[in-house]
């Protein structure tokens, strides 16, 4: 699967953008006053087992940590879960929940669910409408290519990563200056990796379920509005979020593969600083690499059909020449780190709107691994799972992929997509009131507005 900063899903995602009302276009702003996350805390997994002292990946030879300074637990399919960690809504001040009135940053309080900040009142017709509950989509186009092996484990490609949230937006200051934001990931997509070299494809899967797990973290921002009508421009500010995964603070250096079971975290080191915040009894969260069903059309023909039958689904390959018969990993534990935020317009219904949002980078760890047999992984396998996550890389407006990127067939290579990009994209729909419950159901199954 590719290099180290990935996966995403992310994880905590995205573009906050329409947390403080209604949507997105203009320029975003990477440089967040806000609180930040604090990251979760507690332990998952039981049993350990020692990583050996070094691997074959890639078709070289990788330095690994030695042995005995770190342990994965094993993952047995059916396993004994550690506690699950407590989450909390960050170090930012205040708290962003139901109620009648925001606390303001001086200490003074507006009705209406707005903050006395000390500068005059703006109105505006979507004014009362700014604190809510919001669902949250944002797309990011990206693309990405084997870096490590040769010949390649899957092809390059480009795709959009679809991420949801649900937003709770309060203490907005009656000048639109300022508000406090609690983001929840509620669903991630991920394109799929065409492996033409045996007719497959790595689709990875973030169960929805998983979403709902009362463990999983919630993430505190700041936003602020330019104004309380349609076409104002709400902010929220770029933060970065931790899920599945514990480091000593939100911007320390993202471990390399070499050291996912040796780098330490508040809570310890190895299994300790992966969180079972899915509350499965496995370090992280767990995510799937589908087995079953129909696939979806390849943008190309895969030339080895004939002998290799059409395109079908495989496992997340633990070794080269798992990459070449299909087998690997079906459930892979991981950790993400994000970094989103974004702005945009108010729409004309004040409930909806849709346009451009930022996003700055995922990062992944795989801790370890089931294989599609339903063995446990060996340290060597989860390694090359590790190591071979797929980085995918974000473009930004106007941006496209580089020249050198190309598909070893030339008619594959001919339909890949060189086309500009539009950048990170972001829909939001208003749902209701503070103090209503909504269920990440409802945020994936809001009605978003299209981008144009």
């Amino acid at each position: 699967m590719g290099h180290a900063p990935s996966f995403v899903t992310i994880g905590c995602l995205i573009s906050l953008i329409g947390a403080c009302s209604n949507a997105a276009t203009g320029t975003g702003n990477n440089n967040s006053q806000g609180g930040t996350p604090a990251p979760a805390t507690g332990t998952a997994g039981a049993g350990t087992t020692a990583r050996p002292t070094g691997g074959t990946s890639g078709g070289g030879t990788t330095t690994a940590p030695t042995a005995g300074t770190a342990a994965r637990p094993a993952p047995s399919t059916g396993g004994t879960g550690g506690s699950a960690p407590q989450t909390t809504a960050g170090s930012g001040s205040g708290t962003a929940g139901a109620g009648p009135s925001g606390t303001a940053g001086n200490g003074a309080t507006s009705g209406g669910d707005f903050a006395m900040c000390g500068k005059p009142a703006k109105e505006g017709t979507c004014k009362e409408k700014a604190p809510g509950v919001y669902a949250l989509k944002t797309e990011v186009d990206v693309w990405w290519r084997d870096e490590n092996n040769s010949p390649t484990l899957y092809d390059p490609g480009r795709g959009k990563i679809t991420v949801y949230f649900l937003g709770e937006l309060s203490d907005v200051c009656e000048d639109g200056s300022g508000g406090k934001a609690i983001m929840k990931s509620c669903g991630t997509r991920l394109p799929p990796l065409y492996a033409e070299a045996n007719c497959g494809i790595i689709q990875i899967v973030f169960p929805d379920a998983l979403w709902d797990a009362p463990t999983m973290p919630k993430f505190m921002t700041t936003g602020s509005t330019s104004g309380f009508n349609p076409g104002d421009i709400l902010t929220v500010d770029a933060t970065a979020g931790l899920v599945g995964i514990e480091l000593p603070s939100l911007d320390a250096p993202f471990p390399p593969y070499t050291e996912t079971t040796t780098f330490t975290c508040p809570s310890g080191m190895a299994d300790k600083c992966f969180p079972d915040q899915d509350g499965d009894g496995k370090p992280g969260i767990t995510v799937e690499i589908q087995q079953s069903g129909t696939p979806p059309a390849a943008p190309y023909a895969c030339a080895g059909e004939a002998i290799l039958g059409p395109w079908k689904y495989i496992a997340a390959p633990f070794s080269v020449e798992a990459g070449l018969t299909g087998d690997g990993a079906k459930n892979v534990y991981i950790g993400l780190r994000t970094r989103l935020g974004g702005s945009g317009a108010i729409g004309a219904d004040c409930m909806s709107g849709a346009g451009a949002a930022t996003a700055m980078g995922f990062e992944s760890r795989t801790f370890d691994c089931v294989t599609k047999t339903d063995a446990a992984c060996t340290p060597a396998q989860s390694e090359f799972v590790d190591k071979n996550n797929p980085n995918y890389k974000v473009l930004q407006v106007g941006e496209m992929p580089p020249a050198d990127w190309k598909h070893p067939s030339a008619a594959a290579d001919a339909v890949l997509d060189r086309t500009p990009s539009k950048g990170p994209q972001s829909a939001v729909v208003r749902l209701g009131d503070l103090g209503q419950d909504f269920t990440c159901e409802q945020v994936r199954s809001a009605a978003f507005p299209a981008n144009q």
